[in-house]
């Protein structure tokens, strides 16, 4: 498992962020890119603060997307053609001027480009909501982050947990990060909870497993919720205008206490139960291919990994010694504790979670690389 940063570390940032953020509702016809000669970041936006400010690669492909422009092509002006770009952008700005776009800013730079409509389900309030319910449980933060897109909190509670069933201490070479109250050779139930405020996807709490002979996280995305942040418009829903301040804020903190339910339902001996079997049963599907490196190309294929994952899959998977269904699911995972990039960390324990709850005719296309 990745472990990220400190949960002091998370808190203060998120504090700095709340201090340094500032979102802005305006027209297109008042939204101006510029290039500034010798400016390492090449394009600016004007128009909404008063100020020329950079933008952020992800805020880029908003705006790549909204106006239409295809993204290869904006890539490759930006850094051959930067005024050529800026002609683009504000062209088809301004034959839409009276379309709203809501800017989001942190320390000075546009981090996102969003329709008016968009629900900001602020990461700050995310915390607070989630971390005191957490702590009260006896849960442990193992591990958290807070990426240019995401907030990722992966938490893990000891006192529902069960030893693995025999033959299924995958990896015992390797040390555990699970902290006081856990032992070795045990799965636990845990959860993740991720969420973007700038519109890198939805508000996602999702159960998952964790086992502690390898440190491995899995997450069952069956099992889990989802929120898009859409259904509440800053000036295109009329009710927007006659709610008041205090209604906004009961209406928010009404959400919030639903968020804080669900993540407490996550923790369900159920869905624990439930992935434990899923996890004795992959145990019990063998791999049919004689050629390993032929079966981690097709996982990686199947379940559109980056290619470059296919190496440290299959280093793990024959090291591992369990040619299963569950043994390829550990080996992804374990590779999730070795990379540095923390989404891409998450997206191999989703992938590790998928992999136990393929179908049998998905694995038997995995299993013999048909």
């Amino acid at each position: 498992m990745n472990t990220g940063r400190s949960l002091q570390s998370l808190a203060a940032e998120l504090e700095r962020q709340v201090a340094s953020r500032k979102d802005y509702i305006a027209p297109q016809a008042n939204i101006t890119a510029v290039v500034e000669p010798g400016d390492t970041d090449v394009i600016r936006f004007a128009g909404f603060n008063g100020d020329a400010v950079p933008a952020t690669p992800y805020a880029h492909g908003q705006l790549s997307d909204h106006l239409g422009i295809p993204k290869k092509y904006y890539d490759r002006m930006q850094v051959e053609q930067p005024a050529l770009l800026a002609g683009n952008i504000n062209t088809w700005l301004q034959a839409d001027p009276d379309n709203k776009r809501m800017i989001r800013t942190l320390d000075g730079r546009v981090r996102a480009v969003l329709s008016p409509k968009f629900r900001p389900l602020d990461n700050f309030d995310l915390a607070q909501t989630i971390l005191p319910d957490l702590i009260a449980r006896n849960a442990q933060v193992v591990s958290s982050e807070l990426t240019e897109t995401r907030l990722y909190i992966k938490a893990i509670l000891p006192e529902l947990s069960d030893e693995l069933p025999m033959g299924m201490a995958w990896g015992t070479g390797h040390n555990m990060v699970g902290g006081a109250g856990v032992d070795r050779g045990r799965v636990v139930s845990a959860i993740v909870i991720s969420n973007s405020d700038i519109g890198a996807g939805t508000l996602r709490i999702e159960p998952s497993v964790f086992t502690t002979w390898c440190t491995n996280l899995a997450i069952m995305m069956k099992a889990a919720m989802k929120k898009y942040h859409v259904g509440r418009a800053h000036d295109a829903d009329a009710s927007w205008e006659v709610f008041r301040d205090e209604t906004r804020v009961a209406d928010d903190k009404a959400f919030w206490l639903k968020v804080r339910d669900v993540a407490r339902a996550a923790f369900d001996e159920k869905i624990f139960r439930a992935a434990v079997a899923d996890m004795v049963l992959a145990a019990g599907n063998p791999i049919k291919h004689d050629d390993l490196s032929v079966v981690v190309d097709r996982t990686v294929i199947e379940l559109a990994l980056p290619p470059a994952t296919g190496a440290g899959i299959l280093k793990h998977l024959a090291a591992g010694g369990d040619l299963s269904q569950w043994g390829l699911s550990s080996a992804v995972t374990r590779v999730a504790g070795e990379v540095a990039d923390y989404e891409l960390s998450t997206q191999l324990e989703r992938a590790g979670g998928s992999i136990l709850a393929l179908p049998a005719a998905s694995w038997k296309s995995i299993a013999v690389a048909a």
